[in-house]
């Protein structure tokens, strides 16, 4: 059912009637439209297309730096301008600490989302390249130790990151990623239709024949 709004709502709270079923109808009708960021208030809801959107490069970029919310159609990269102005403390009283929580269920985009958000924080900070490629770079070497193939996602994050971001006058110089609830069990033990953790495939992958048999590691199938 089509949703009589025509899916044209940026932001669900200004609707004027919002209950579960207008909330669907609504996201159903802008997912379809390929409109997969809607606000509700402060919260931003972000739907996983499952291919890939021409909104993540250099021109939109540009267009998410010192907006008004309302100004531009909702995106990641809104939310990551308001809380870098935030920082700097430009429209509060003075510069304050932000928290963004990106949640959802397994295989909705959490990790996509905090690259593009993070990606977004150092462009407009207007860190160095390898700044930013070193800190996202850190994230794939966590994956390769803490995400897994699931049922639902072939890239499942099997533990929770904490990042925090540092600054000096308004410049990104460094961040601190901590990792906690890593699911342990998993080495041992995996549910039907899924894997262990992503570093023992990419171990025997790059391992020749013969550290193979110098680790006494037998082919990967005799692995859980």
């Amino acid at each position: 059912m089509a949703s009589k709004f025509g899916g044209k709502a940026d932001d669900l709270a200004t609707l004027p009637k919002l209950d579960a079923q207008i909330i669907l109808q609504e996201l159903r009708q802008r997912y379809s439209q390929d409109k997969i960021y809607t606000y509700v208030g402060d919260i931003l809801i972000a739907v996983n297309p499952f291919k890939t959107l021409d909104i993540y490069n250099k021109k939109v970029s540009n267009k998410y730096k010192e907006i008004v919310k309302s100004s531009e159609p909702p995106h990641i990269y809104a939310v990551a301008d308001a809380a870098y102005q935030a920082v700097l403390g430009k429209g509060v009283a003075k510069p304050q600490h932000q928290c963004c929580v990106i949640s959802g269920e397994s295989g909705a985009g959490k990790t996509e989302s905090t690259k593009f958000l993070i990606s977004q924080i150092i462009e407009l900070s207007q860190g160095n390249t390898q700044l930013e490629q070193q800190i996202l770079q850190v994230n794939s070497l966590l994956e390769a130790f803490g995400n897994a193939q699931t049922v639902m996602n072939d890239n499942s994050s099997r533990f929770g990151k904490y990042i925090q971001i540092k600054f000096i006058n308004g410049s990104v110089i460094g961040a601190k990623i901590s990792e906690y609830l890593l699911e342990k069990s998993r080495v041992a033990m995996q549910n039907t239709g899924e894997e262990n953790f992503h570093i023992f495939y990419y171990m025997f992958a790059g391992l020749s024949q013969q550290e193979l048999q110098n680790y006494h590691l037998g082919s990967p199938n005799k692995y859980k």
